[in-house]
């Protein structure tokens, strides 16, 4: 096949997936799991107006008494935040960006893809896998996760080029690549786990000294990613996800239908794509029966895939049925099987039937995502959404709001762009107003039906803007 044959088969799926995104690119943050995109949106944002340092991200809640945010290393926050500095600020570059990113991420894989199965099949693989429902939602939307999956994959193709050459070129790009990718997302250093049956396979064949200079490639490489989490790991004290099922308080019952959600509802419908379900099925079914997993290659995958159940059991109360996210390391891996299910389709003289599901794929997964993407139902009230610069001009740009009831601590303050401190629901009283007015709070935001100016007697709370949302300028008696 020409190489321009290649690269339009390849740039087909990615095209149509544009044209499908398009009406998605202008629209603020709205939709599943917005508390995670306007996290790190506030950083991107905070980036262009307030600290430009990639070693100071910053966000808008004051609760812990400070603006810092120390999670995982903003590089994809920060890259973004330099294209809004060139072209101005703007939302549209973060999800534009999150696809291009996507695209490297789909590269990458079609060229990890080649390495084990044929150029036909490698193209048609990674044209489902641009429809992976899980994937068509995230590679638009402003969060770390598409980066740090694109940098694990090519990570893994630096990988298997040093297995076949043994060049040192190539492993250096495996280590800076796959720190890269645990830098941006904490989770996807586990990818690095293809490194541990290689240590073991030279172990058994005593090439110690070989051995010793991958490793010291890697213990440097690995120097800034533990300066950073040895930074950032100890502010994470209100983040469930460093304790995982230590700090479990659900029933075994309710984690059994995590996890059965996970496997019969997750993997087919959002992470595979029902149409593509098919070849996945026999992918594994074919691994089992021809005891692939015995084989050299797949004891790689095989840890990896490993490692990563690990990772989704100890994660399991966090991951509940709601943080789908969680499970996109499984992605590529499962992709992997589908390659192996196809390859027996293709074999038989399918091509039909494959032809087929590759038009439908698309469609399942435009009729699975698309209705996430709703401005009447953005996940949040949606008046600071409609009315965000009416709001914008209401309070001045320093005045430090008082949020009731937002339990993200991110939602209402991305859209107002101000400091403030975000209450959980139930926590609104005179002390804690009092407490936050000392601190310089000059406006309440609620949108709790029942409050009352009448229960604060100490403040005048006089209203500024009422519709749903009622926003109160605090002065003291």
């Amino acid at each position: 096949m020409s190489t321009k044959r290649i690269i339009f088969f390849f740039l087909c799926p990615i095209l149509l997936s544009f044209i499908l995104h398009v009406h998605v690119f202008k629209l603020d943050l709205i939709g599943y799991h917005v508390w995670r995109q306007t996290q790190t949106q506030t950083v991107i944002y905070n980036f262009n107006y307030f600290d430009n340092s990639i070693l100071h991200p910053q966000r808008f809640d004051l609760s812990t008494g400070t603006t810092e945010l120390l999670y995982e290393f903003p590089l994809y926050q920060w890259l973004i935040a330099q294209v809004n500095t060139v072209l101005g600020y703007s939302v549209m570059h973060s999800r534009i960006g999150t696809f291009i990113l996507f695209m490297f991420f789909l590269w990458g894989f079609f060229r990890l893809l080649k390495k084990f199965v044929s150029l036909k099949i490698a193209l048609i693989t990674n044209s489902l896998l641009c429809f992976s429902p899980l994937l068509y939602y995230y590679c638009v939307n402003p969060l770390p996760d598409i980066m740090a999956l694109a940098l694990a994959t090519w990570a893994l193709c630096f990988f298997f080029s040093f297995l076949h050459s043994s060049k040192h070129s190539y492993f250096i790009g495996f280590a800076l690549l796959i720190v890269l990718a645990g830098l941006v997302k904490l989770p996807y250093v586990l990818f690095g786990g293809v490194f541990v049956p290689y240590v073991f396979a030279q172990i058994r064949t005593k090439q110690f000294k070989k051995l010793a200079v991958e490793l010291l490639i890697l213990f440097v490489s690995l120097i800034p990613f533990v300066l950073w989490y040895a930074k950032a790991i100890p502010t994470w004290t209100e983040n469930g996800i460093t304790k995982g099922m230590m700090s479990n308080d659900k029933t075994i019952l309710q984690l059994l239908d995590y996890f059965q959600h996970s496997l019969i509802s997750s993997v087919p419908e959002l992470l595979t794509n029902y149409a593509t379900c098919g070849f996945l099925f026999m992918g594994v079914f074919l691994f089992l029966k021809h005891k692939k997993y015995r084989a050299e290659q797949p004891h790689y995958f095989m840890f990896v895939f490993f490692l990563f159940a690990l990772y989704f059991l100890f994660e399991l109360n966090m991951i509940e049925k709601t943080h789908d996210y969680y499970l996109m390391p499984f992605v590529p891996l499962i992709f992997l099987v589908v390659a192996y299910g196809l390859t027996y389709f293709e074999a038989k003289g399918y091509t039909k039937f494959i032809v087929l599901i590759l038009l439908i794929s698309p469609l399942t997964a435009w009729l699975r995502i698309d209705q996430r993407w709703n401005s009447e139902a953005p996940g949040f009230t949606k008046e600071y959404l409609t009315y965000q610069k009416e709001i914008q001009m209401i309070i001045p740009p320093k005045e430090i709001c008082i949020i009731d009831s937002d339990e993200s601590k991110f939602i209402t303050l991305y859209y107002l762009k101000r400091n403030g401190y975000s209450l959980l629901k139930g926590e609104l009283n005179t002390n804690v107003i009092n407490t936050c007015y000392l601190k310089g709070a000059g406006y309440l935001l609620t949108n709790n039906e029942s409050f009352k100016e009448a229960d604060y007697p100490e403040f005048h709370l006089q209203n500024v803007f009422s519709k749903n949302i009622k926003i109160y300028k605090i002065t003291k008696k």
